[in-house]
């Protein structure tokens, strides 16, 4: 039977191609599709399972976090590790406890990272982590939509295989009504061989899925590929046949003018994490020039940056540009972030057909932000129009009232409505102190 839904009297930032802000609008819902957008208020007569009120907020498509881990049993616990580098937290901690995890501490720690995605706004996350089966079944139950895939090595002992990954992908692509997509993952150069990462390429188009990568994420990984294979990760990559249309490269912090043509020509997507690229002292990439030589590109959380906002990605992703080349008119701007957020960041998952923007045809994964805040106040229109840059530039996720995925509301005014967060909490607490303690 199928049920409908009507947001009314919001302010709706579509992301279509004109790029329609409809103010006020309406978004009419069927089950997990949007079937009508529009000026003003519904039709007379239209029939209705529910309506959501939508006065002083913006309506906005789902937010994309294109590159991310489930990571959160110990989150801020290493900041002091992480400090002494990346490389040695991630030799003496993060791998050797990935591999104490269980199934069952991966199901909660995922859970309350979903759970709180949702809370913020994001409804699609690209997440690369283990015991991805567990992801998966997470991802079903808190009712986020996921694109999975291992963070698999071979390099370094305990680490998940390509096995483990394609098992994942037989038993959970397709998962949830099409929420639960799996792709392949290669972690990154140091821990993979050019063996591993031809097998990686070979997997995902033998099952015509995604590849996710990280890739120049570090200057340490860009000299370890020059002293082993004597040229830059970009170049290795594309030398092994691994670049295409169907690939994530996460970070991309230390790109050569080379590197930035070899993504071009390949077709190869971006997820940039500018937050966690600063605070692990990665650097700042070159998304200027990646805007201008026309690379699909998302945004990400990625780890490490304490909480899953991605508003504060958004703004990160933007004004760092502007202050390190110090120019104010470098790219991405308050707009072009936005996209990336959306639909980009669909677009760099393979996904602008189902989700990013909010469109008839087009799944019904939709926010809506409390703009009945002091730091929205007063709402301009016109010449002076300020509601998209005081979203990018100031919003938090807590602004987020309202989140529906696949037509389902799963948060209403803040609040989660599917499932109880204090058990989730509780669940995450037992792991933390199996896993941390170990």
């Amino acid at each position: 039977m199928t049920e409908t839904t009507v947001i009314e009297n919001g302010i709706v930032f579509t992301m279509d191609k004109n790029q329609t802000v409809l103010d006020p609008g309406y978004v009419v819902i069927q089950d997990d599709k949007v079937v009508e957008v529009g000026d003003g208020s519904p039709r007379s007569g239209l029939i209705t399972d529910s309506k959501i009120d939508a006065k002083r907020k913006a309506v906005l498509p789902g937010l994309i976090d294109s590159h991310y881990h489930s990571i959160a049993l110990h989150r801020g616990g290493i900041d002091g590790l992480l400090a002494k580098g990346m490389d040695k937290a991630f030799d003496e901690f993060y791998y050797p406890m990935l591999e104490r995890m269980t199934p069952e501490d991966v199901y909660n720690e995922a859970s309350l990272a979903y759970l709180e995605c949702i809370k913020a706004g994001i409804t699609t996350v690209n997440d690369m982590y283990r015991h991805i089966t567990a992801c998966a079944d997470a991802a079903e139950k808190i009712g986020i939509r996921a694109v999975i895939s291992s963070e698999a090595a071979d390099l370094f002992p305990g680490q998940e295989s390509l096995s483990d990954n394609e098992n994942a992908f037989k038993l959970k692509n397709g998962a949830a009504n099409g929420r639960v997509k799996i792709w392949f993952g290669a972690e990154w150069i140091p821990v993979c061989s050019p063996e591993f990462y031809s097998k990686a390429r070979e997997l995902a188009t033998k099952y015509g899925t995604g590849l996710h990568i990280h890739l120049a994420e570090s200057l340490g990984e860009v000299e370890i590929c020059k002293k082993k294979y004597g040229k830059r990760p970009g170049e290795h990559m594309f030398d092994l046949d691994v670049l295409g249309r169907d690939v994530l490269a996460a970070h991309c912090v230390w790109l050569s003018d080379k590197e930035i043509r070899l993504l071009k020509e390949t077709g190869t997507a971006v997820s940039t994490c500018p937050i966690s690229n600063l605070k692990l002292g990665n650097g700042i990439a070159r998304l200027h020039d990646m805007v201008i030589a026309g690379l699909r590109i998302g945004i990400g959380t990625d780890a490490y940056m304490n909480n899953l906002d991605m508003f504060d990605v958004m703004k990160y992703a933007s004004i760092l540009q502007k202050g390190s080349r110090a120019d104010a008119s470098s790219m991405p701007s308050y707009e072009k972030a936005f996209c990336m957020a959306t639909i980009e960041g669909a677009a760099a998952l393979q996904m602008d057909r189902e989700i990013g923007s909010i469109e008839r045809g087009k799944k019904a994964d939709i926010i809506l932000v409390d703009l009945n805040l002091p730091k929205f106040q007063p709402i301009l229109r016109g010449r002076f129009a300020n509601i998209l840059p005081n979203l990018v530039y100031g919003a938090h996720g807590e602004n987020v009232d309202t989140v529906i995925v696949d037509g389902r509301v799963l948060v209403e005014n803040g609040e989660l409505k599917m499932v109880d967060q204090q058990v989730i909490f509780e669940n995450a607490r037992k792991s933390a102190e199996r896993v941390n303690e170990a």
